[in-house]
């Protein structure tokens, strides 16, 4: 991201990169959001800053299925910051200029299909008091007019800039609160002028939201065993095409990718602790054509499930670590 590239850190300004999706993920669990990446390489690029009542995040991502929860008294807003758009949040497709709008305690389901660059700002307390339209479930997208959407994403890098260039000016009180006021401003401006609103989901887009976050609380709550399309089906009490067409609002993708997906993941990490065969391994999560496994595994690890297990004496506490940071996004 071009923009970000004279920043460097500093007292106020936190700059994290991460090239390895292990560590990214470290990062993110301890934060509680899900996380499923899509690719095995990344590079990944975090600037966070906390002011008082306000905390901003430009994050340069890459492919990847997130969810999670905001946390509770906090009010978010996100939106793009490059013009191209990154896949679906919710179910909806995200545009360019979107606007998405949060309280404490909604959940969300984001699928992003390539890399994008996105930022993130949270209020604490929650507003309520400035006319932003409701947003009482879940989230609510906007559209933005182009000069809105501009103001916003100048506004966050101006004050990046500022943290990075001259923290001792943003760490001042009066400082602060007058880059927050800002911030608040160019929010009412943007949602005044909104071409509409993409928040309402009917009730069965409110079913499906509610079966992909059955689907991955079941499959984080067995990560020894695979979990397949029959049986989740009859434990949500849904058909299987019922589970295929959620998945597919939500995830972008069919039930079967999605599940096959999970079980790499379940592959890899089992790997990395060691003590077990590849076949073993392979064969614990259902992959029964094992030269199909090998294939699936090399195209979205980048490398041989035997060169992941050769990795797993790495992977204690005194292992090698580069790029750690905190991985967290709209959970925060």
């Amino acid at each position: 991201m071009k923009t970000t590239l004279s920043l460097a850190p500093s007292a106020a300004l936190r700059i994290f990169h991460f090239d390895d999706i292990d560590r990214y993920r470290s990062g993110a669990t301890a934060l509680q959001f899900e996380l499923t990446p899509l690719v095995r390489k990344i590079s990944a690029r975090q600037f966070m800053l906390t002011m008082p009542g306000c905390d901003m995040l430009v994050e340069s991502s890459f492919p990847r299925l997130t969810g999670g929860k905001l946390m509770p008294g906090r009010t978010v807003i996100g939106f793009s910051m490059t013009d191209e758009a990154a896949g679906l949040f919710n179910g909806i497709d995200l545009k360019v200029s979107t606007l998405v709008l949060g309280h404490g305690g909604a959940g969300y389901v984001a699928y992003e299909n390539k890399p994008h660059c996105f930022a993130r700002v949270a209020f604490e307390p929650e507003i309520h008091d400035r006319g932003w339209p409701a947003a009482d479930k879940g989230f609510a997208h906007f559209i933005m007019p182009r000069p809105a959407h501009d103001r916003l994403r100048c506004l966050v890098m101006e004050i990046m800039t500022l943290a990075s260039h001259s923290p001792d000016d943003l760490q001042r009180p009066e400082v602060a609160q007058g880059a927050k006021e800002s911030l608040l401003a160019a929010a009412d401006e943007a949602f005044a002028n909104s071409a509409f609103a993409l928040g309402r989901r009917s009730s069965q887009a409110e079913r499906f939201l509610g079966i992909i976050k059955s689907i991955d609380e079941i499959i984080s709550a067995n990560p020894a065993s695979p979990i397949y399309s029959g049986e989740l089906a009859g434990t949500l009490g849904v058909s299987v095409r019922t589970l295929h067409n959620a998945v597919l609002q939500y995830r972008g993708m069919s039930l079967h990718r999605y599940l096959k997906l999970k079980r790499l993941w379940q592959v890899r990490q089992r790997l990395l602790i060691g003590n077990i065969s590849v076949k073993a391994c392979a064969l614990a999560y259902g992959f029964w054509h094992l030269s199909d496994f090998s294939r699936s595994y090399r195209t979205l690890f980048g490398e041989l499930p035997s060169q992941t297990l050769a990795l797993a004496h790495w992977t204690g506490p005194d292992a090698p670590r580069d790029g750690a940071g905190p991985a967290s996004h709209w959970a925060r």
